[in-house]
């Protein structure tokens, strides 16, 4: 009976002890192929949790060498002098603090993103995040296998505004204005950023200095910072009929995205199919652009921009229809929100020759000339694309009252229908003392009813 109490006291001593020291585990973190020597003074047995990940053998009584195989988890308990003691062990692949220090320094220059390690793999996160520093992080995870872009586009996306004017004008009058295309102009616009065609220069103000690039510009340039005086002076020109407003869209898109825009229409022409049956298409023409805004952390936006300027040209027909002349150009670049950009170079001449005199007399060989009259006319426009980038944010003031303003002119429009027992305001005037069908005022007094018991 007492040999009995002896034993299962000592069970339970023996319990109190080992129990604290399984609970007082400690956490090592090693990489594949690494070995580690623990302290272990009076070393009687070494136990693995997992052999496939961690391998350990005593030496001399006194340490513990432990040996990482491969990735994963583990735990070794190590009976010594002091008890038994349980380390936690994680195996990560070879080489994976130094990427992550490197990930951490390269994510250091993206606000709003993060890293963190799960089960061996580094996770990138992150929300309202740039199309740069996503294009960044996407990079890196296609470069390193251990990264996964968790990073989506959950949140409100930068958007931007463009307001376009498409504009015919006559180049003399373009000329007034300061818009030149030509190679040898140092002038432009008194109170604007201008980039000159032959030139990288800077359009200077007066008195600043205009700054040369070695490279010139294509015959297309344009030239940011047209301010309101400009605008002006387009409208003026196209009130008095001398410029023609051909278009003027305002395109709303997001960071990334592209907005399409074609004012114009669409011409016939007949094709054969696979089967050598003739069928009719159709071909766009007039004058379509297609923007694709990026903003970048510093609010700076770059835009592609794709213009084409066709018409038919009925001169050049073939069987299956008429031709198309067309323009096209193609450009990037890079303004702050608010700048203007400018697309020309696109020229149109027209000829024209009138002649006039007194019939029969003007027929007269020499003396002909002396009772007739003939007039030359050389007219010479441009097409000029004004682009106006304004990045908007989701409290955006601006917005706000340009949406109660479509909203009023869309109900004065279309009025809403009236509700029950009550008339709308396009329907204030009318009378309704006749029943359905009669809304219509008239001079004729209605009977009162009669009261029904």
């Amino acid at each position: 009976m007492n040999v009995g109490m002896i034993a299962a006291l000592s069970a339970v001593c023996l319990w109190t002890v080992v129990f604290p020291a399984w609970s007082a585990g400690q956490a090592l973190d090693m990489q594949v192929g690494e070995s580690r020597v623990l302290a272990a003074p009076g070393v009687t047995q070494v136990a693995i949790g997992n052999g496939e990940v961690l391998s350990a053998v005593a030496t001399a009584g006194r340490e513990v060498v432990v040996f990482a195989r491969a990735e994963g988890m583990s735990s070794v308990q190590v009976w010594a002098d002091g008890g038994v003691k349980t380390y936690a062990v994680e195996v990560v692949p070879a080489g994976a603090p130094r990427l992550r220090a490197e990930i951490e320094s390269l994510l250091s220059r993206i606000p709003r993103a993060r890293s963190s390690v799960v089960g061996g793999r580094i996770v990138i996160e992150g929300d309202d995040l740039s199309d740069d520093d996503r294009d960044r992080i996407a990079a890196l995870a296609q470069r390193y296998p251990e990264v996964v872009d968790f990073t989506g586009q959950v949140g409100w996306d930068s958007m931007v505004l463009l307001d376009v004017q498409v504009v015919e004008i006559p180049s003399s009058r373009l000329r007034e204005l300061g818009v030149r295309w030509d190679g040898t102009t140092q002038g432009g616009l008194n109170a604007a950023l201008a980039w000159d065609a032959g030139s990288l220069g800077r359009m200077a103000r007066p008195g600043e200095q205009v700054v040369q690039a070695p490279a010139p510009l294509s015959s297309a340039a344009g030239y940011f910072g047209v301010n309101a005086l400009l605008s002006a002076r387009i409208a003026a020109l196209a009130q008095s009929g001398e410029a023609v407003m051909l278009a003027q869209p305002q395109l709303l898109a997001r960071s990334g995205a592209s907005a399409t825009f074609l004012a114009g229409g669409e011409v016939p022409y007949v094709s054969t199919d696979s089967r050598g049956n003739p069928t009719t298409l159709f071909k766009p023409y007039g004058v379509s652009l297609r923007i694709t805004p990026r903003i970048d952390r510093n609010g700076v936006i770059r835009s592609l921009i794709e213009v084409e300027a066709s018409s038919v040209d009925m001169a050049l027909t073939a069987a299956g229809g008429p031709a198309l002349r067309t323009r096209r150009a193609s450009t990037e670049f890079n303004v702050r929100s608010g700048d203007t950009l400018v697309i020309g170079g696109f020229l149109s001449r027209e000829r024209a020759d009138d002649a006039s005199g007194i019939p029969g007399l003007r027929d007269i060989p020499i003396l002909g000339a002396l009772f007739s009259s003939r007039r030359y006319q050389l007219r010479e426009t441009e097409l000029a694309i004004f682009v106006t980038p304004r990045i908007v944010s989701r409290d955006e003031p601006a917005m706000a009252d340009r949406v109660r303003r479509a909203h009023a002119l869309v109900d004065a429009a279309f009025p809403q229908p009236s509700r029950l027992g009550t008339a709308s305001r396009a329907t204030a005037g009318w009378n309704t003392r006749a029943g359905a069908g009669s809304q219509w005022d008239d001079d004729e007094p209605k009977p009162a009813p009669a009261n029904q018991e």
